[in-house]
């Protein structure tokens, strides 16, 4: 585990490492189109060539410093138009460089991150009546699939990514279950900078009763366990889980996110 004094960075290189592997994963499994991952820069660059894994193509990092790489990096890609820009904390100058360079603003990308050090506060939540525990059978591992694919309710093409990242080895996966009935589950995996929890959801009919802050908690628990000294995670602004990892002591950070117009 290498230890970044940036926690902002060390989560966002912990999550490019769960990306990068993804990316990896869907590549040998031969979906369509052509995946990659790049570093250049201070920049971190995810592609995906065919039409319906276009969210993928993010360009992350961009400072007053590494965006002199963007035009470099841009080039790697098959419709740089379509490339989404991601900076942490953009500086005014920065902000009037990317608009004078065709950019606007669009929904912003969030990261989140709790260090060890960091207050956490599962013992505040509610969550009764939830079992967790990881998956270690291969019937195990087909139920945690249906369960991931039924909440995500996803297009084939992105269930079939899903499928592709969450069958690799390095994921540790977890189903929670209440009244013995399996209901949510929820993924983690361990890289150089610190853990990412990511690939969770829970069926509709349990939404809301407190699943997902099972598997937060029963992760971080897992993670402080193993010595890890930050976790990190993404999600969909003004999300619910967002508002989990807010309520688990988590910090937020409203990363702005640009496209060409």
């Amino acid at each position: 585990m290498h230890a970044i004094e940036d926690p902002v960075e060390a989560a966002e290189l912990a999550v490019f490492a769960r990306k990068s592997q993804s990316l990896a994963a869907a590549a040998a499994e031969g979906l369509p189109g052509k995946f990659e991952s790049h570093r250049l820069g201070g920049l971190k660059a995810t592609i995906a060539t065919a039409d319906q894994f276009d969210f993928l193509n993010t360009i992350e990092g961009v400072t007053d410093q590494s965006v002199a790489f963007v035009p470099d990096l841009q080039m790697r890609f098959a419709n740089p138009q379509r490339t989404t820009i991601i900076a942490t904390h953009p500086s005014q100058e920065l902000v009037h460089q990317l608009r004078n360079q065709g950019y606007e603003p669009t929904a912003p990308r969030p990261i989140a991150y709790l260090s060890q050090n960091d207050d956490f506060r599962a013992g505040k939540l509610d969550v009764a009546g939830w079992q967790v525990h990881e998956v270690s059978t291969k019937d195990e591992a087909t139920l945690f699939m249906e369960i991931l694919e039924a909440g995500y309710a996803a297009t084939s093409a992105v269930a079939a990514l899903i499928r592709a990242e969450h069958a690799l080895p390095s994921i540790r996966r977890f189903i929670a279950r209440r009244d013995n009935q399996p209901l949510a589950a929820a993924a983690m995996s361990i890289h150089a900078t610190g853990a990412v929890l990511g690939g969770a959801c829970t069926l509709s009919t349990a939404r809301g009763a407190g699943a997902q802050s099972a598997l937060l908690s029963h992760r971080l628990r897992l993670a402080e366990s193993l010595n890890i000294q930050l976790s990190a995670a993404t999600a969909a602004p003004g999300s619910p889980s967002i508002r989990n990892l807010a309520k688990l002591g988590f910090t937020i950070v409203e990363r702005t996110a640009w496209r060409r117009r």
